[in-house]
């Protein structure tokens, strides 16, 4: 029987990566599924990979991070609402299915090695994460300040802040399920 190995770069499929476009409208196109994906599916899922694995605190974060992801998506549609809706994207359908593969194997894994795997799943929340306050919405912002659109720059200011936070609670999280024996 061949192994499936869940890497943290097949992880990292997972999250709907977004593209800068040459205006602010082609930017929220490329974006505007991303926090509902991590709210509503990716989050979700590594919360659930927690709780099988034993690992109810961390189950805990990340549903309480999916919770002001969610936030973060309220924030950006009420922003976007004046560019009008963009449709789903393709990053996001992409990483759907990228998910819905990892999911068919996960319960098995996480029963072989659980540590592991929530290791692999904080690691790359950790790595999206990042991504998001020190590249995406610096991008954003920057964009939305060179177009005069200021309320724009504050709303991915917010982002950015509460991301890197987001950053900081995995990464402490990582280090306890480090050293836990």
């Amino acid at each position: 029987m061949n192994k499936c190995n869940i890497t943290e770069d097949t992880i990292y499929q997972c999250f709907a990566a977004a593209m800068q476009g040459d205006n602010l409208s082609t930017t929220a196109k490329s974006f505007v599924d991303v926090e509902e994906y991590e709210n509503q599916v990716m989050y979700p899922e590594f919360s659930r990979w927690a709780r099988k694995a034993g690992y109810p605190q961390i189950a805990e974060l990340f549903l309480k991070v999916a919770g002001e992801e969610k936030l973060h998506a309220t924030w950006l549609r009420k922003m976007y609402e004046d560019m009008g809706i963009p449709p789903r994207g393709e990053d996001t359908q992409r990483a759907i299915d990228a998910l819905a593969t990892i999911r068919k194997n996960s319960d098995a894994l996480i029963e072989a090695d659980p540590k592991t795997v929530i290791e692999k799943a904080l690691k790359v929340a950790i790595k999206v994460e990042q991504r998001e306050y020190r590249d995406i919405y610096p991008s954003f912002r920057d964009q939305a300040i060179k177009a005069g659109q200021h309320d724009a720059a504050e709303i991915y200011q917010r982002v950015i802040n509460s991301e890197e936070q987001h950053a900081h609670w995995f990464e402490a999280a990582l280090k306890e399920l480090e050293v836990a024996a």
